[in-house]
């Protein structure tokens, strides 16, 4: 059996001295693994970075079997982004959580298209790189079920002058809703409500906070799954360099 598609790199690991496994997520074929050759290519391992994009040719003896890949390199983003920090760092992150929430061989193109998106907003610079990963990570939330509800408030049904986040229900609250329950809420940054409000660094702390706890409490701890480092790191750099 065999296919060809588009795609981009998200990880690999050792299988032996002559090849590696290699993570891709596709646009037809959603996530995928497979065993790549010559390992000790220069030039291959400069394709094979996470966030690269690449045209992948698998092939197998039956669907169910890992098989075998080849890469054609399309765009080799990692090569914009090797001396900054935050860059890297936010790559890692997206791959990573891909690797840990998406399904095998389960094509989700909404999913992948606003992933290569924010791949070359980041790879580029972009000026909102940053807040477009924040609603990376809600539209990605949303797509495995935990979406939050910022539209109106949980308590008030009143649209505007949302300040909060419920923890438990992830909908949005006043400060009228949340009476003498604020200190247990989250703060919803404005931005989330309105893409062209003014973000500041304490805007984007909220909303990792955000965002970090519904993936913990409603997808990583109840799959006894570790929520992944790289995360943590990105975060870390946003608070601590950014």
């Amino acid at each position: 059996m065999r296919w060809s598609g588009n795609g981009f790199i998200l990880g690999l690991k050792t299988h032996n001295e002559a090849s590696y496994i290699l993570d891709v997520f596709t646009e037809e074929q959603g996530r995928h693994k497979g065993l790549i050759r010559g390992i000790h290519s220069k030039n291959l391992r400069a394709v094979i970075e996470p966030g690269n994009e690449v045209k992948i040719n698998w092939s197998g003896r039956l669907e169910s079997h890992l098989g075998n890949f080849t890469v054609e390199p399309v765009k080799l983003w990692s090569s914009y982004i090797l001396n900054q920090k935050v860059n890297l760092l936010g790559v890692s992150s997206l791959c990573s959580i891909i690797m840990t929430t998406m399904a095998e061989k389960q094509e989700n193109l909404f999913i992948y298209d606003k992933s290569l998106q924010l791949l070359r907003d980041m790879s580029q610079n972009h000026d909102d790189w940053i807040k477009n990963y924040i609603f990376w990570e809600i539209d990605l939330l949303s797509d495995i079920g935990y979406g939050l509800d910022l539209s109106e408030c949980a308590v008030t049904f009143q649209k505007k002058e949302l300040k909060f986040v419920s923890p438990s229900s992830g909908k949005a609250v006043t400060l009228e809703g949340a009476g003498s329950f604020k200190d247990r809420l989250f703060k919803l940054p404005n931005f989330l409500i309105n893409r062209s409000a003014k973000c500041t660094k304490e805007d984007l702390v909220d909303a990792f906070n955000l965002t970090e706890h519904f993936f913990r409490k409603r997808y990583y701890e109840p799959n006894n799954l570790n929520f992944p480092k790289s995360r943590n790191q990105f975060k870390k750099v946003i608070i601590n360099e950014y």
